[in-house]
């Protein structure tokens, strides 16, 4: 589970628009999308305050509006050229959420498949933020040998992660994704948590 740093924030206007010109998009619709991007306002309103207008040049070149319809989409079009070394692997991408799938079988080791994914980044001035990207093994409930690859250095490997507001187990049991939104909607107490594999 791949986590980019500030990933609407950090994205490279003149990449991204290079990215848009590789499309079959008319002329029209990538000059309406340049209109989008350049010469924005920036306000902050916080406690009743409310600051002075700054052009975005003058505050940051490279954010894409989270909120907005076009700022996710964008940002598909600038991780749309991240892929895989391996067919055999896979990557799964839902706006700024990026996760590598390499199965045990594969012909390409994970380090080599993270190490892709940082070179990527590289090129594409993105930041991995590797205290958040997080490294899961899903494997079988009750294996006889259990044989887990080498580690990723500087990710941290968790037996459960959150991907999309689900919890995922390595065993892929959602039981403890159950047990988490019943604490939240108040049928389950703490205590009953303690029995939680």
């Amino acid at each position: 589970m791949i986590d980019f740093t500030k990933a609407f924030d950090l994205v490279n206007y003149p990449i991204l628009l290079a990215k848009l010109a590789r499309l079959d998009l008319r002329e029209r619709a990538v000059n309406w999308i340049i209109s989008y991007l350049t010469g924005r306002t920036q306000v902050l309103k916080y406690d009743g305050e409310t600051s002075s207008v700054g052009s975005a040049a003058e505050i940051n070149t490279s954010i894409l509006v989270q909120g907005s319809g076009l700022g996710p989409m964008l940002y598909v079009v600038m991780e749309s050229d991240l892929c895989t070394l391996s067919a055999m692997n896979v990557l799964v991408k839902y706006a700024d959420d990026t996760n590598l799938l390499v199965p045990s079988d594969s012909d390409t080791e994970l380090i080599d498949e993270f190490d892709n994914v940082k070179a990527w980044a590289s090129v594409n001035r993105m930041i991995i933020h590797l205290l958040k990207t997080k490294e899961i093994v899903f494997r079988r409930p009750n294996p006889k040998l259990v044989m887990y690859p080498p580690p990723l250095e500087q990710i941290e490997r968790v037996s459960n992660a959150k991907l999309l507001g689900i919890t995922l187990n390595e065993n892929l049991r959602f039981d403890i994704h159950a047990v988490l939104g019943k604490i939240l909607f108040g049928s389950i107490s703490d205590a009953d948590t303690d029995t939680l594999p």
